[in-house]
């Protein structure tokens, strides 16, 4: 295995020719990594390093590539590529990615590259499936076993067929009609006496989805039941294709990111190696809605000078009172958009979930409010600071497990996604609310302070 040293030399090494043209170097080089690490050499290039590192590729790494990329910069790789080559690198990509890139074109470009594709008839039934759907996930290489057939015929058929060795997990058993009427694990197979009927072998009440299943619900259920791939069936049960573990896999990465980057107001296709200004055009927008919270609270602020002109010492706990409440609510927030993604929170356990944040909020508070009001106390010397600050800590926090349940369930109710922009919300809260709080017990007891 290379190590990190090893990688970031052949880096050099390939960088450095393609900036010299040499084509035999670039292209050796290339070719002794691997596709995955070939995707991420391409994305880190410069624009004009990227075009040569294309044109050195065969058309079998090409397709390997396309596997791989990410969605933004696939459709950048296959919308300048002639579509007599896409045609060619198409039917050597897995079939749901081959469904992707062929959704991104013009309707046109489309069609004209999907007849030249030999494996069109896979392809086509692909297309009518939402992209983020079972149907636009699945891939329609699988083997299927006929009812009537004996362990022995299935392996001699295994060996005539040579299918992949994501397609060989699992093997499907259709009959005339292709009805699934069971799923055979390769393992049961091997282990079983060669004159078993293969009805014998095979798992009667197979778990599968229909096409227009949510992807998110397809990686939940593969991971759950720990599956290899799961059958997409219609209503029928006429079997169309099958969902991999390994791109379950990838979805569920996708969708992690998506909420990561969601909650804090990013679109999940920015990176670290997009340009700059189509970043900073992607990121801006939420930080104004951002900003609209930060005068809010600078407002909330303002309504209590004079209270703060009387007791200054208010201005130092102001960010220790909302940071700590922010900080709360952003562990409740993240614990339930999880909950919520991995379908463990259910419509029926939002007030379990309500009641549990609340109370983990209400101890949270207790112990830091406690502590913070011990500080305040014997930095001013006098009890009802410890009162006012721990007060104003305990019932921030206590707002924060509350808000940090309730924003991504109320979300989910309206039918939106729970982490849109949920940590911008949220901090939004917490900074009013904690000002609120510190700042009209400083006004209710100034008397006191002072």
């Amino acid at each position: 295995m290379a190590t990190e040293q090893d990688t970031a030399e052949l880096t050099q090494r390939i960088e450095e020719a393609l900036r010299g043209s040499d084509v035999e170097e670039a292209a050796k080089a290339i070719a002794s990594i691997h596709p995955a690490d070939r995707a991420d050499l391409y994305e880190r290039l410069e624009p004009e390093l990227q075009e040569a590192f294309l044109s050195v590729l065969s058309t079998e790494q090409m397709s390997e590539l396309l596997d791989y990329l990410k969605e933004e910069a696939r459709e950048v790789v296959t919308a300048r590529m002639p579509r007599a080559t896409l045609a060619l690198v198409l039917d050597r990509t897995s079939h749901d990615v081959a469904a992707d890139v062929l959704r991104s074109l013009p309707p046109s470009d489309a069609a004209r590259v999907l007849s030249a594709m030999t494996t069109a008839p896979e392809i086509s039934p692909l297309l009518g499936h939402a992209d983020e759907s079972a149907g636009g996930l699945m891939t329609r290489g699988y083997v299927a076993l006929h009812p009537e057939m004996t362990v022995q015929h299935a392996i001699t058929f295994m060996r005539l067929r040579k299918p992949l060795a994501d397609e060989a997990y699992y093997l499907y058993v259709l009959d005339a009609a292709n009805h699934l009427q069971g799923v055979v694990n390769l393992r049961e197979l091997m282990i079983s006496a060669p004159d078993t009927p293969i009805v014998e072998v095979m798992t009667k009440d197979a778990i599968t989805v229909e096409p227009g299943t949510d992807q998110e619900e397809v990686a939940r259920l593969i991971q759950h039941y720990r599956l290899r791939a799961l059958p997409v069936v219609d209503e029928d049960r006429v079997l169309k294709g099958i969902v991999t573990a390994d791109d379950a896999m990838e979805v569920a990465s996708e969708e992690a990111t998506e909420d990561m980057y969601r909650m804090v107001g990013l679109p999940s296709d920015d990176s670290v190696y997009a340009p700059i200004m189509v970043s900073a055009r992607r990121r801006i927008p939420w930080l104004g809605i951002n900003l609209v919270g930060a005068f809010l609270a600078a407002a909330m602020v303002a309504v209590f000078e004079d209270t703060i002109a009387k007791a200054a010492a208010l201005a130092v706990f102001m960010p220790v009172v909302a940071g700590q409440g922010g900080n709360s609510g952003i562990q409740s927030i993240t614990i339930v958009i999880r909950g919520l993604a991995l379908g463990e929170i259910q419509p029926e356990d939002a007030r379990r979930v309500l009641v549990k944040e609340v109370s983990i909020g209400f101890m949270k508070g207790l112990i830091f409010g406690a502590l913070i009001g011990a500080v305040a106390w014997a930095w001013q010397g006098e009890p009802w600071w410890g009162l006012v600050v721990g007060l104003a800590l305990l019932l921030n926090m206590l707002a924060a497990g509350l808000f940090g349940a309730v924003i991504p369930l109320g979300l989910r109710a309206l039918k939106l996604d729970p982490a849109i922009a949920s940590g911008i919300f949220l901090t939004a809260f917490t900074d009013v609310l904690g000002f609120l709080f510190l700042l009209g017990l400083g006004a209710l007891l100034i008397n006191q302070l002072t």
